[in-house]
């Protein structure tokens, strides 16, 4: 899950920008294991509730 903004702040001549975003990865925090019923890629474990925030500034 995303979601962000390419341009919060921006300037009047539209040279300078700011932007945000922020990105959740398995929100619910659930345990899980998935196969993709290959030979060389065996099985993985889903990655814990993981949270970011991205700040951006375009010039």
């Amino acid at each position: 899950m995303a979601m962000g903004d390419d341009r919060i702040l921006h300037s009047r001549d539209e040279r300078y920008s700011l932007g945000a975003r922020v990105t959740a990865i398995n929100v619910l925090n659930k345990y899980a294991l998935y196969n993709f019923l290959s030979t060389f890629s065996g099985t993985h474990y889903v990655t814990p509730r993981s949270i970011t925030g991205e700040v951006s500034f375009h010039f």
